[in-house]
């Protein structure tokens, strides 16, 4: 998991690397699966906020899950699973994105 400092050389220089590593992410294997990752900006103290959200397409019926909640447990047991993808979004997510997940599901 990437850490993200405070400090704003050190935040700059990990939200750019979130950002590189948000490119290489297969978005479109998320979405299938009913889900994204979001790069929501920046906290107040800069650090980067990248979020996991359920995948509201309504060109594609209803969304597969009722809220963010549900997604991060489906994406967690699937991380617990083996899944490249789902561990790869949870390296991903900020760190305080991160210990809202750990808080509800666990760790994986």
């Amino acid at each position: 998991m990437q850490q993200f400092s405070t400090t704003e050389s050190e935040t700059r220089d990990a939200a750019t690397a979130a950002t590189f590593s948000l490119d290489a992410f297969d978005h479109d294997a998320a979405r299938r699966d009913g889900w994204v990752i979001s790069d929501c900006g920046s906290y107040r103290d800069g650090a980067p906020r990248i979020e996991l959200q359920k995948f509201d397409n309504p060109e594609q019926g209803p969304p597969k899950f009722r809220d963010d909640r549900a997604a991060w447990s489906h994406i967690v047991a699937c991380a617990r699973g083996g899944s490249v993808l789902h561990m790869r979004a949870l390296d991903l997510v900020d760190r305080r994105e991160r210990l809202a997940i750990e808080a509800a599901f666990g760790p994986w």
